[in-house]
């Protein structure tokens, strides 16, 4: 559900999980929702999984573009070496 410049996302957590959420929360202060949301925002941040969707668009945010392993992906439509 989109409420203005937000929209809420829900999940389920194992049991265990869970609790290590909550001893976060704990810890740190933060409510459950600005704890999950700051988790959120790091993991797309950082893209571990290399979500194609999660690119920011930003060449040098991608760690193969800034070693030169990969050409920025403005350059090239990502199958093979086509240039666009």
């Amino acid at each position: 559900m989109a409420w203005g410049e937000t929209e809420a996302f829900a999940t389920r957590l194992p049991v265990e999980e869970a609790g290590r959420v909550r001893e976060a929360v704990r810890q740190t202060g933060l409510s459950r929702s600005d704890l999950v949301g700051r988790a959120l925002r790091y993991y797309l941040e950082t893209n571990p999984d290399d979500v194609p969707a999660l690119r920011t668009g930003e060449p040098a945010s991608d760690p193969l573009v800034k070693a030169g392993v990969l050409p920025p992906e403005t350059e090239y439509d990502g199958v093979g070496d086509r240039e666009l």
